[in-house]
């Protein structure tokens, strides 16, 4: 049995992207005592480069499902 469920749908609300990326910033502050702030800072701005383009994929792939 496939019990895969396909991921809910992306939206365009930039604000909450940003609020819950602020969210996980803080949350990774207060683990990462003593790591490098700069280090830091460069892995967050790649974590949302790669969580933009997911959502980017998955507006794709429901477009071409819609177009079948």
């Amino acid at each position: 049995m496939n019990s895969y469920k396909e991921p809910p749908s992306p939206t365009n609300n930039d604000q909450e992207t940003r609020g819950q990326n602020e969210s996980l910033r803080s949350m990774h502050r207060h683990q990462s005592n003593g790591s490098d702030p700069a280090r830091i800072d460069e892995l967050e701005r790649e974590n949302v480069r790669l969580q933009m383009l997911v959502a980017e994929l998955l507006i794709k792939n429901q477009q071409l499902r819609r177009a079948d």
